[in-house]
């Protein structure tokens, strides 16, 4: 009995001391961590610099920033990464941003941007910047204005329409296939037809909008089983964005994506854009991500296995409260939004444990589920911008 009584003692105390030790090292982390962070004073795009103004000397000689979003309908991420762009534009000089979107969507908004499409009646959630670039761009000469891109095709309706609009005299029988493809449904395209599409694609112009058609029929029946994946679309992405950045005139390129895509790693068990980045340019890819505690959130609500899948509404996400992810220990910080250097906080022994070692990490992407997903900071990102509480875009 009191061999027992002395186990239960032991055991008490063993637990007592475990609990005091993990309590000091969770306090000596947020010290650290507020020692180095940096408030995020506003989200305006017209205010001034001086709170960012410190990145001048951080990615003044970097040829791809990378802007991530831990979801894609958050406005704090939104405005925010607008807000960078804004700064990056203006006082470092970048002129070309490329979108996890549809590339003839971009040229479209590009095509605004640039003053050959007028209209105020304009629909997307990247409309404060666009009406920004627009503004910006008007007293630019060309070859200062800046241009937009999607890093993907998505389907060949517009391909088509491109096409037939520029080879007014292409044979009749061409136009049957390229109005075949048209009207059927872009998951529904036979083999023949595609080959038949692929060879008269080949016999375009070799210029970026028809390289990515053909890469996006050569992996058509790969895309359209798999596009909703993170991870699947991201080797082509990447080779899009090689391409943008090469046929620029400062070799210099923006990247507007979800943190699962700008990531350094393979988060989703397939090479993620970032990583096929970093590996062509080792330090000359720069990823700024951002992470957020709880708020409301925009996305397509998931309720189970072979049931519909909702259109887009607000979603509520809760504080996090696992001490085994980042932003239990973020929320614990002086500042409530704030900005992170990792590569910086790198310096602090404790602080390179604590972001080097894998915990969970928001990851929110146009649907409610995932949520979470374990990884490195360290390992994929440069930077983070964290919002401890957001609005549904």
């Amino acid at each position: 009995m009191q061999n027992f009584r002395l186990q239960q003692l032991l055991f008490l105390l063993f637990f007592i001391l475990l609990s005091t030790n993990l309590l000091a090292q969770e306090t000596t982390i947020i010290e650290k961590l507020n020692l180095v962070i940096k408030p995020v004073r506003t989200l305006k795009l017209d205010r001034a610099f001086d709170d960012i103004d410190f990145l001048k000397d951080i990615i003044k000689d970097k040829e791809i920033i990378a802007l991530g979003e831990v979801t894609h309908g958050t406005r704090e991420v939104f405005d925010y990464k607008a807000r960078l762009i804004r700064y990056m534009v203006t006082n470092l000089n970048y002129k070309n941003i490329a979108f996890e979107a549809d590339h003839n969507r971009m040229e479209y908004f590009d095509s605004y941007i640039n003053g050959k499409l007028d209209t105020t009646g304009i629909r997307s959630d990247y409309k404060p910047l666009l009406v920004w670039l627009k503004q910006y761009n008007r007293k630019q000469s060309a070859q200062n204005k800046v241009h937009i891109y999607g890093l993907e095709l998505r389907d060949f309706s517009a391909a088509v329409d491109k096409i037939l609009a520029s080879n007014k005299r292409m044979a009749q029988p061409d136009k049957d296939v390229l109005l075949k493809i048209k009207t059927t449904a872009f998951d529904n395209i036979d083999k023949e037809t595609l080959a038949k599409f692929r060879k008269i694609c080949t016999q375009l112009p070799s210029d970026l909008h028809n390289k990515m058609l053909i890469q996006l029929i050569d992996n058509y029946f790969k895309f359209i089983s798999l596009s909703s994946k993170i991870g699947v679309r991201d080797a082509f992405m990447a080779k899009n964005a090689i391409a943008i950045k090469e046929s620029t005139a400062d070799k210099k390129l923006i990247i507007w994506a979800h943190n699962g895509h700008v990531a350094k790693t393979s988060l989703y068990n397939k090479p993620a854009m970032g990583e096929f980045l970093a590996k062509e340019y080792g330090n000359k890819y720069y990823v700024i991500a951002t992470d957020i505690n709880k708020g409301y959130v925009t996305v397509r609500k998931y309720i189970a296995r072979n049931k519909p899948i909702s259109d887009f509404q607000s979603l509520y996400y809760p504080e996090v409260e696992s001490d085994k992810a980042y932003e239990y220990y973020f929320a614990q910080t002086q500042y409530k939004n704030f900005i992170l250097d990792i590569n910086g906080a790198m310096a602090d022994k404790e602080l390179q444990q604590f972001l080097n070692k894998p915990k969970e990490m928001r990851a929110i992407g146009a649907l409610s589920i995932p949520v979470n997903k374990k990884l490195s900071l360290a390992d994929n990102y440069d930077m983070v911008v964290y919002f401890d509480e957001t609005n549904s875009q």
